[in-house]
């Protein structure tokens, strides 16, 4: 939904006041723009932003330089500003309601931040009916969290696109992206923004990663129940290089990424022979062979689902090494993402922590002296980090291992 709201600073008004020396008030003028008149001016405007689009557009096709760009965008914006110069001076705040409502969408109209017209779109987005929205302070219907930025915006004249969330009168908050356009009638600056509901779209996009998780999840028991001694393994190494990750200060989507890729990392051996992978001796080089191809199988299996690369090179990468002895590719230091250098450590430490058919399980303390001894495979902030959880006695009892109390 698109909901514009034009947000006015000083001079002070308020919905009723009549300027001086005309017979103008904000909800009305002298003088009404016929049909004609209103064609010609919203014609002009279109022509503006269709220009503007279309020069857009086709920056994706051949190169435009960046100043000729800025002077196209100038031109279009003093147009569109002298179109709503024109309508205020003939209709007032009303008329800029009803006639940009036609271009964009809705609008509300405030003066020191107080609101002195709306549409009924924008009142419907906020919950209200116009009448109670009618001098009501705008940063009201922002978030208390996201008031600051509002203040800080509207004080330097920001006229920059920025995302922010609507408060609405039953308390909900909805995801809305901003952008705000100043312009001048009577002496007085008046702020058009322009507002995006992204609510439902966000809440779409959650569900879809809701989803996307719960059906990796599933996938990634159905490969773990071929295996009894791998059993969890997946899933406690998703836990693992969590914690990593959030000890190592990672954003939020990163550690997400890390968090869906380590979940994933051995969806591959889903084409390893179960007499292969529970095998109570040593391998045959052709068996290990089998063994070795599960990460560029597993990257084979993503290849056609739509997630970030990080996901993808997760699964791909998790068994090379710092020093490039690692397959499938040898790659070495830089080469390999830092959210893949996370999920190795985190791999091999819960792998020795755990009973294989070949092997009794280790204590963490255990393992990560072990990993020592080949400390130049791992990336060193990653492995030091890595120590401290051990060290720590923080990744201790089944919810990180299924053999450690």
């Amino acid at each position: 939904m698109f909901t514009p709201v034009l947000i006015a600073a000083d001079p002070p008004i308020s919905y009723n006041h009549r300027y001086p020396d005309t017979n103008e008030t904000a909800f009305g003028a002298g003088h009404s723009y016929n049909t004609y008149e209103r064609g010609c001016l919203l014609r002009s405007a279109l022509n503006c932003l269709l220009t503007l689009m279309c020069r857009i557009r086709a920056v994706n096709h051949h190169p435009i330089h960046e100043y000729r760009m800025e002077a196209l965008t100038e031109r279009t914006s003093d147009q569109l500003e002298k179109f709503l110069q024109n309508v205020f001076a003939c209709e007032g705040a009303e008329g800029i309601i009803n006639c940009l409502s036609f271009l964009f969408g809705s609008f509300a109209l405030t003066c020191e931040g107080k609101i002195v017209a709306c549409s009924h779109n924008f009142a419907l987005m906020a919950g209200y009916r116009r009448e109670e929205l009618y001098g009501m302070n705008a940063s009201d219907l922002i978030a208390v969290d996201f008031r600051p930025d509002l203040h800080s915006r509207l004080s330097l004249d920001v006229t920059e696109r920025y995302s922010s969330r609507l408060l609405t009168k039953s308390g909900a908050q909805r995801h809305v992206i901003i952008s705000p356009r100043l312009f001048s009638a009577n002496g007085t600056k008046f702020r058009l923004a322009e507002f995006i509901d992204q609510t439902d779209v966000l809440l779409y996009q959650q569900s879809q990663v809701a989803m996307f998780h719960e059906t990796a999840s599933a996938l990634t028991c159905a490969i773990e129940q071929r295996d009894p001694y791998t059993n969890g393994h997946m899933s406690r190494t998703t836990r693992l290089s969590i914690r990593i990750a959030e000890l190592m200060t990672l954003d939020q989507k990163t550690t997400d990424l890390i968090s869906l890729g380590s979940s994933l990392h051995d969806i591959g051996k889903i084409s390893v022979p179960i007499e292969i992978l529970n095998k109570p001796s040593k391998l045959e080089p052709y068996e290990w062979e089998f063994i070795k191809q599960h990460p560029e199988k597993g990257h084979r299996i993503l290849a056609g689902v739509n997630c970030e690369k990080l996901v993808k090179d997760i699964v791909l990468l998790h068994h090379e090494s710092q020093d490039g002895s690692g397959y499938p590719y040898g790659l070495q230091k830089d080469e390999i993402p830092l959210g893949v250098a996370i999920v190795t450590v985190a791999d091999c430490l819960e792998a020795i922590a755990g009973v294989r058919p070949y092997r009794r399980a280790h204590s963490f303390n255990d393992a990560i002296a072990i990993m020592e001894h080949e400390a130049h495979k791992f990336h060193p902030d990653v492995f030091a980090t890595a120590r401290y959880l051990v060290k720590s006695g923080e990744i201790t009892g089944t919810e990180f291992s299924a053999y450690n109390d």
